[in-house]
């Protein structure tokens, strides 16, 4: 008896909710569909009248008829309702609030792989490995005995959607340099007038690297006493979505930057943090990333663009940033069929490119040659940040949208339904069927496979997680793999490899090392099949190059203004791009 009276309370609840929601669905609907109702309650009406006309002639059976009718006219609005509210009734068997609590318990207590559990698709935590560093260590366990939460209010739920106020205490990171910094100063004088000269100072009359290490070391110590004093409180409000049958967190920007101490490269601090406390005693080069889970990079600066039409300025380039550049041998050369004497670049500490257009073996193309300090600034941007979405954008506005420094255009994903998908790790979509993929890991490495080599989803995983892929290229083919030109002739599933088309390619020259092509009709000159496309980036010293969607897609924008000469001159719109970015932070910590 009980359980009966059980069933009729829920079945009770679910009524009275589901009016409530329908009513209120009503009052808020729009024009359409309060035309579509509208529309129903007169069907309704006219059937109504017609069947009481055949009842009262005894055409038909009015009660079986009345049945009929309504339970068509139910099913009609309910339908109607359905498009305009969704869900109407929803009680899920946990709340938000104690997912939040199980969530923040488990991050805070240094469980990653537990709270990663909590997590929507596609959002990563930022984690830091232990024994890597002992002064990483200590920066490392301040800030988690600086985490502390509280669930501010109520819960805010709309069907299976759900808003937790939480207030987070963390330790601000850069607010400890300037206590590191006035520490220093008493211990390097004391260590100065204790110790011998030789123990402190090289041949060179310089700090030893090994002395300043240690009074580094302590006055990081002594620093950290005060860290409560940098303590910090916040109010964020972590979403929540209820997939399949579990709620699913999203922290959000806020409190993922909570999360690294408010420090945009919170894995990068301790080396970054000596290098400014030390600056001007011993030179520690800065080291600047990006967090995986940017959706938007760091601004470029404005004033570290540029423009010219003499060859020697973009040499000189690569001259003033030797640094980033290295001993790699360039692309650029000063010499060549250029057209337009339109020589683009970029330059800052985190990356440098330069552009230029040529004829070259009779195709026009557009060169951007890329360097950058770390692999995170390479990067995809997918429309609205979401994999499958159906909104479309051109490539300047996803470039714009990044942040990019410079972009180009990706493999089109949302056109087709063949390919591999891997985005910020995490596999969308397995149907390879005989396509060559480009993986793109952490260090900014392109990566490939080949048809058939990736068996099933679980083995594309295993290879993502075994190779650390941020992301995966499905368009291809391969054009030169591991220095060695590819024969890319005879038949492939995308892009007329035997035909002349516009192209679009990119491929590594070596680490952190670029070289971006599209290449155009104009001057006079075609497109290209994909063996002549293969044969220039090879020609041009790539090691590995990957070919990208062509035709009107191929397309490359620099300061979210196009560059090449895109076919039709329009610019067509595409689900996603890939882009490199400037990995110096804003808010000037420049």
């Amino acid at each position: 008896m009980v359980k009966y009276l059980v069933m009729f309370d829920v079945f009770l609840y679910v009524c009275k909710t589901g009016m409530a929601n329908i009513i209120r669905t009503l009052r808020e609907m729009d024009y359409l569909h309060l035309l579509l109702v509208c529309l129903i309650v007169g069907v309704f009406l006219a059937m109504l009248i017609r069947f009481f006309r055949y009842a009262f002639e005894k055409r038909v059976r009015i009660v079986w008829a009345l049945m009929a009718m309504m339970c068509a006219g139910v099913a009609l609005f309910m339908c109607v309702i359905a498009s305009a509210a969704g869900t109407l009734v929803f009680e899920p068997d946990s709340k938000p609030e104690d997912v939040v609590r199980v969530f923040l318990d488990s991050y805070i207590q240094g469980n990653i792989e537990e709270a990663k559990t909590y997590l929507a698709p596609g959002i990563v935590l930022p984690e830091t490995a232990e024994g890597e560093d002992e002064l990483k260590d200590r920066f490392h366990e301040a800030l988690l005995n600086s985490y502390s939460y509280e669930i501010t209010g109520e819960t805010d739920m709309q069907d299976t959607h759900a808003v937790v106020p939480v207030s987070f205490t963390y330790l601000d990171m850069q607010a400890l340099i300037p206590d590191i910094s006035e520490e220093l100063t008493p211990l390097l004088e004391y260590g100065v007038e204790n110790r011998g000269r030789n123990e402190v100072f090289d041949e060179e009359k310089n700090y030893r690297h090994e002395f300043l290490d240690e009074i580094y070391t302590m006055s990081v110590d002594t620093g950290l006493m005060k860290a409560e004093e940098h303590y910090v409180t916040e109010e964020y409000q972590i979403e929540l979505d209820y997939l399949d049958g579990e709620w699913k967190t999203y922290p959000g920007a806020g409190l993922m930057n909570a999360f690294r101490g408010g420090v945009r490269a919170g894995e990068d601090f301790a080396n970054n943090a000596k290098s400014e406390v030390l600056a001007g005693l011993a030179y520690i080069p800065k080291i600047y990333t990006i967090a995986e889970d940017a959706t938007v990079a760091p601004a470029p600066i404005r004033e570290a663009y540029g423009q010219t039409d003499d060859p020697a300025v973009i040499s000189a380039l690569f001259d003033e940033y030797s640094e980033l550049v290295g001993d790699e041998k360039r692309v650029w050369s000063g010499e060549g069929d250029f057209k337009g004497g339109d020589f683009r670049y970029y330059a800052d500490e985190t990356i440098l490119f330069v552009s230029w257009k040529e004829i070259y073996e009779n195709h026009y193309c557009a060169f951007a040659e890329v360097f950058v300090a770390d692999g995170s600034q390479f990067r995809r941007k997918l429309a609205e940040d979401t994999y499958g979405s159906a909104i479309q954008k051109s490539a300047s506005q996803l470039a714009n949208e990044a942040n990019a420094v410079i972009a180009m255009n990706g493999d089109y994903y949302k056109f087709r339904t063949e390919g591999v998908t891997v985005y910020n790790r995490e596999l969308y979509r397995f149907k390879p069927y005989k396509l060559e993929l480009c993986h793109v890991d952490s260090n900014g490495d392109l990566k490939f496979t080949y048809a058939g080599e990736l068996e099933d989803e679980d083995m594309a995983r295993k290879y993502v997680s075994d190779n650390d892929v941020l992301f995966t290229l499905a368009f291809g083919p391969v054009l030169v793999a591991d220095g060695v030109k590819r024969e890319t002739g005879g038949t492939y599933l995308l892009g007329q490899v035997n035909e002349n088309y516009s192209r679009s390619a990119i491929g590594q020259l070596g680490e952190h090392h670029y070289l971006m092509m599209n290449l155009n009709y104009g001057y006079n000159t075609g497109g290209a099949t994909i063996s002549e496309t293969a044969n220039i980036m090879y020609d041009k010293g790539c090691r590995q190059a990957y070919a990208l969607d062509g035709g009107q897609t191929a397309e490359m924008v620099i300061d979210n203004k196009v560059y090449n000469a895109i076919d039709y001159g329009n610019e067509r719109m595409v689900s996603d791009i890939i882009y490199f970015a400037t990995a110096l932070p804003e808010d000037g910590e420049r």
